[in-house]
């Protein structure tokens, strides 16, 4: 059996945040479990990836973000059209983060948070580099962007 990573969300309202991933990035989903009237497991394909959305459950470690708070971690979407992923997500009640830009990287790319607190990009590849010039082009980046490579101070 080949690996694969299958990402779990927690949300508050995974209800709405399975209709939600369906209309702002064309989510399908494939079955929904639920006990108590909330959805405690459910199964999303977007291309030819899985995830899985669930009502986050505190009691059993699994928290959601705040939606204007930190995360955890974020999504990328290979998108063919940034520019129109981008628009369908705002549509769909998605805060617009950042808007799309031809990124040093390759990319055309576009950030957004949805609803229920988690971070999405949306990237359209552009130009394929190699390590060598991606590296140059990141150098060069974080040259003229002081701070963004450096750890902060917790206290």
């Amino acid at each position: 059996m080949a690996l694969s990573l299958h990402p779990n969300i927690s949300v508050v309202g995974a209800e709405a945040a399975i209709d939600f991933y369906v209309a702002a990035f064309g989510a399908t989903l494939v079955t929904a479990v639920r006990a108590g009237g909330l959805v405690v497991h459910s199964d999303l394909t977007l291309g030819d990836t899985g995830f899985t959305v669930a009502e986050a459950m505190p009691t059993f470690g699994s928290v959601a973000p705040t939606v204007d708070g930190p995360t955890h971690a974020s999504f990328t979407i290979e998108v063919e059209d940034t520019d129109a992923a981008f628009a369908r997500a705002v549509a769909a009640g998605a805060v617009a983060v950042e808007e799309p830009n031809d990124g040093f990287h390759g990319g055309r790319i576009a950030t957004v948070r949805c609803p229920f607190g988690h971070r999405w990009f949306l990237n359209q590849t552009v130009e394929v580099l190699d390590q060598a010039e991606l590296q140059r082009r990141v150098d060069a980046w974080a040259a003229q962007s002081p701070g963004t490579t450096t750890v902060p101070d917790p206290a």
